[in-house]
């Protein structure tokens, strides 16, 4: 009786035993799993400008948040960021390519344009984490990383202007979307595509200015026939 009791003990030992081998071993493949995503983060700063800090964080899924601070108040206005799966390849091939985590390149050139503000790039995948600042660049791919990002921050500021003033300030609609067609056509934008669903939702509005409508309807015409390019070009073969 008693030899029956010992290897009753031994089994759910050995069950136990088990049981936390195979938790530890899952552990570490998540652990695994989560250090090979990789995140991303943008900072423009220039207390002498309109817009005097914009922020971007972005998980490896191109989710995030937008916060930046403009005009004389101090207040920190926020967004929430999801980018289409085309900007997000082109972010991750950039830093790719560039070596951007494993290399200690200084991207600033010798040629200081302070004057037109900072930018801060920053990346994170498991333990390696790297940021560099610059206000000048002659590397293409740093630059060209540096333009997507201030046109995300771009349609999602433009994104938050046109919401408020469709629920406030409907009188102001048309101006907001003046200047977000200016935008569309100095490639500010990242993605047109993405203005597509706030733009038609003005463009049926009845309660919104008939010349608000009308410009909508407009914008998203253009964007239908490809006439606004995008900072973001495309991901090229390897």
């Amino acid at each position: 009786m008693r030899k029956r009791f010992f290897s009753f003990q031994l089994i759910v030992l050995m069950l136990v035993a088990a049981s936390f081998a195979h938790q530890r071993a899952q552990k570490l493949v998540d652990g695994d799993a989560s250090a090979g995503e990789i995140s991303f983060t943008y900072k423009f700063e220039n207390p002498r400008f309109y817009i005097r800090v914009i922020e971007i964080d972005l998980d490896s899924r191109g989710a995030g948040q937008l916060r930046f601070i403009r005009g004389e108040s101090d207040e920190v206005l926020d967004s929430k960021v999801k980018l289409l799966p085309p900007t997000l390849a082109r972010i991750r091939q950039l830093f790719d390519t560039s070596s951007f985590l494993v290399s200690d390149t200084d991207y600033q050139d010798k040629k200081d344009f302070s004057h037109l503000g900072w930018v801060t790039l920053g990346a994170q995948q498991g333990p390696r984490r790297r940021t560099t600042r610059f206000n000048f660049t002659t590397n293409l791919q740093i630059k060209e990383l540096g333009d997507i990002f201030r046109g995300i921050a771009s349609q999602e500021m433009a994104l938050f202007d046109i919401e408020n003033a469709e629920r406030y300030q409907p009188l102001d609609l048309p101006k907001q979307l003046e200047t977000l067609e200016n935008d569309l056509r100095l490639e500010r934008i990242a993605e047109p595509e993405r203005l597509l669903a706030a733009l038609n939702e003005i463009a049926g509005d009845d309660s919104q200015p008939l010349i608000a409508r009308n410009q909508a309807k407009k914008i998203v015409e253009a964007i239908k026939k490809g006439k606004f390019k995008s900072p973001v070009k495309k991901v090229s073969s390897p």
